[in-house]
């Protein structure tokens, strides 16, 4: 293959390549990284039905908007959960729901958490959920399923059916999907930071070191 001929594919090689990884980060951005100056409002203050975990009193206040069926909500359970065990007294964490319509079984997960949630295991709930997330999110009717995590967290289980289909419950879910929509929030999860929204940080240690220096903010 003579210079030229070689010049040529290997500029060819490069300006796929340019073009492949600007499409893959486009496309990341789009969907996991969006940027804190969107024009979303600010989020209701916390009552006595939010769902709530860590100190009351916590300096830093995490709300999460979120799709039990959503792949990247799924993906950050395992990063929360760690930041809940080595951070629990800096933040509390609420979580708000914005079942997505594309995902059918968001809703009926939704409503299964707050079926539990009325029994005072919301939060087992959520995390059975998301922690068993592929066994439900492709079935065709995943109740039994639901019913099967609502018997491991030993709730009342004709209570639990009954709230997961009753009116009080799907309300409730409305009211979170109602406000995610007023805020304009358009992906999954959406995390709000001492009512600030924030970019989807890229994993443990980005999260940690926002969570701290709004920690360090707040105490100055």
């Amino acid at each position: 293959m003579n210079t030229k001929r070689l010049l040529f594919w290997l500029g060819f090689i490069i300006v796929l390549g340019l073009i492949i990884w600007g499409l893959i980060a486009a496309m990341n951005k789009s969907v996991n990284s969006p940027a804190t100056t969107g024009n979303y409002g600010t989020p209701s203050p916390i009552v006595a039905t939010d769902h709530v975990r860590g100190p009351v009193n916590a300096p830093v206040t995490i709300i999460e908007y979120a799709d039990f069926e959503c792949p990247a909500c799924e993906a950050y359970e395992p990063v929360l959960e760690k930041l809940e065990a080595e951070a629990s007294t800096t933040f509390k964490i609420l979580y708000r729901h914005y079942p997505l319509p594309q995902h059918a079984n968001a809703l009926p997960a939704a409503y299964a958490a707050e079926a539990a949630g009325l029994q005072g295991k919301f939060w087992e709930m959520h995390d059975l959920l998301l922690i068993n997330h592929t066994d439900w999110t492709e079935a065709s009717d995943p109740t039994s399923i639901f019913v099967g995590y609502a018997t491991k967290i030993g709730l009342d289980l004709n209570k639990f059916k009954t709230d997961m289909a009753g009116d009080a419950v799907k309300a409730r879910v409305q009211t979170d999907a109602d406000e995610s929509q007023k805020l304009g929030l358009d992906y999954t999860p959406t995390f709000f930071l001492n009512d600030k929204v924030i970019s989807n940080p890229q994993g443990y240690d980005q999260f940690l070191s926002i969570i701290q220096a709004a920690a360090s903010s707040t105490a100055q």
